[in-house]
């Protein structure tokens, strides 16, 4: 058993879910996207559009998990605002 969620190998990423994460990044420019091999939905932020210090301190995250891809867009809409409200 593992302690972490890790991006899975390129071997058992399904055509489905390559789809997704492609569509969510292009949705979400600036954030990374990945399914792990426990299933659950991760993005990150890239360099594209990183936080201020102002950002990290007021709980904006630079990483987000979720069940779903439709609960990963979620998440990833709330710290873009999160990061909005404070810039």
């Amino acid at each position: 058993m593992r302690d972490m969620d890790v991006p899975p190998s390129a071997t058992t990423i399904s055509d489905e879910d390559i789809a997704l994460m492609r569509e969510i990044e292009t949705s979400f420019p600036g954030w990374g996207v990945w399914r792990s091999d426990t299933r659950r939905w991760w993005a990150f932020r890239t360099a594209a559009y990183p936080l201020t210090i102002e950002q990290l301190r007021a709980g904006c995250r630079l990483i987000v998990q979720a069940d779903t891809d439709t609960d990963l867009r979620e998440a990833i809409r709330a710290e873009n605002d999160c990061a909005h409200r404070v810039a």
